[in-house]
């Protein structure tokens, strides 16, 4: 990891990168010149990612990817979600609280790996409590497969009929079967679109090993062809519409997620606290 910039040039680093995101998105498509879209991120806090917090990696990598809600969100900010085998959400980040964001609100890592409840939540958060006419791009960040692939089969599937785009980024677990589950994504039945895109990289918040321009052309590589599709472009028409099938759909999610903030999961979350105090 590079010496850590001060306030003032981070500040000056994200307005490069917001003209690079726009220089990107000016090359993909016309659809993206004069976009606007909630842009949200999903951060994997399980176990595993204890060494990506203390090296400042996390923090690193929301700095390169705020810029994206700076050039292309509704308000510039961008919502933030952590999961492990719960799901907690937390303040927008912005240009205002961006610098030691991961360390102000104390955000760590501690337990397993599972989709679902958080992928419930953010579909929650996007479809009920704050539905527009807007499309949602949402950045899921893990370091390995999850253990719940039916549960999160059938919350993508539920997804696909909102106007909401999740693009997994893998960062290292690049392991025998390392990020299977992801790789299958793009080939998953059922769904009324596909809203879903995924790539691995070793680390993301390394320029040494891709640089901004690449990085945001491979964040922004399914996401014009998503806001393509006709479905889709009803589906963002409608965004603020509250229809029988959206009702049913968010009912199944609320099941799956257990209804509550945090609440998934609390058997796993007990064992694996257990284990991780004889391995620290």
């Amino acid at each position: 990891m590079s010496v850590r910039l001060s306030k003032e040039e981070s500040e000056k680093r994200l307005d490069l990168r917001k003209d690079t995101v726009k220089k990107v998105c000016l090359a993909k498509a016309d659809i993206m010149s004069h976009l606007i879209s909630r842009v949200a991120v999903v951060l994997d806090v399980s176990g595993s990612m204890q060494n990506s917090f203390k090296s400042g990696m996390v923090q690193a990598t929301l700095e390169r990817l705020l810029p994206l809600a700076m050039a292309f969100d509704d308000d510039g900010s961008m919502e933030v979600w952590t999961f492990d085998h719960e799901f907690k959400r937390y303040p927008p980040i912005t240009r205002t609280n961006f610098y030691n964001y991961i360390t102000d609100n104390k955000i760590s890592a501690r337990g397993g790996t599972m989709y679902a409840p958080v992928l419930c939540d953010v579909g929650k958060y996007f479809a009920e409590e704050e539905p527009a006419k807007i499309p949602t791009y949402v950045i899921f960040i893990t370091d390995g497969d999850n253990a719940d692939g039916p549960d999160t089969d059938k919350a993508i599937k539920a997804l696909s009929h909102f106007p909401i785009f999740f693009q997994f980024v893998g960062i290292s677990g690049f392991g025998t079967n390392g990020f299977r589950y992801l790789a299958e994504l793009d080939e998953m039945d059922g769904r009324y679109v596909d809203n879903a895109n995924f790539f691995a990289i070793e680390n993301l918040a390394d320029i040494d090993v891709i640089d901004d321009a690449s990085l945001y052309t491979k964040l922004m590589d399914e996401y014009p062809k998503w806001l393509a599709y006709p479905q889709v472009r009803e589906m963002i028409e409608r965004g603020d519409i509250m229809d029988k099938q959206k009702k049913k759909l968010l009912k199944k999610l609320k099941r799956r997620n257990g209804g509550t903030e945090s609440n998934a999961g609390d058997i796993l979350g007990a064992i694996i606290d257990i284990i991780l105090e004889f391995l620290t």
